[in-house]
């Protein structure tokens, strides 16, 4: 019945945050919508397994007044699987702060944190089975 679930993350700038998204995770802007002003107020970013969706707060805040907020307040995390762990950590800590430094949790994956320009908790784990 259900084909997939994807996150849509309220986000201050489409513009910034897709910037951020590509050069993170690699991910391309398959769709997108222009505001009036030609900045987006919306965009779906891919790659293989990977689908996010980003909607500028007041846009997404017009479709579902519930969402309506000051400021943006993060309340999700995002956790995303990588392949050579110590590499992507290594690449990503040359270009962003690092939130939450490496370690290994009780279930065995290793993982760090970023964090995007709106304050979303970005979670890089590997597990390998021992």
């Amino acid at each position: 019945m259900y084909k997939s679930i994807t996150t849509n993350l309220m986000v201050a700038s489409v513009d910034a945050s897709v910037k951020f998204y590509q050069e993170i995770l690699g991910l391309e802007v398959v769709a997108s919508v222009p505001a009036k002003d030609q900045t987006l107020q919306f965009a779906i970013l891919g790659k293989e397994a990977m689908t996010l969706m980003l909607q500028e707060k007041s846009n997404l805040s017009e479709e579902y007044p519930i969402l309506a907020a000051e400021k943006i307040q993060p309340s999700i995390t995002l956790y995303i699987k990588v392949e050579n762990f110590e590499k992507f950590y290594a690449d990503v800590k040359s270009s962003y702060p690092i939130y939450t430094e490496p370690h290994t949790t009780f279930y065995g994956a290793q993982e760090f944190a970023i964090t995007d320009p709106d304050g979303y908790v970005l979670t890089f784990t590997e597990y390998k089975e021992g």
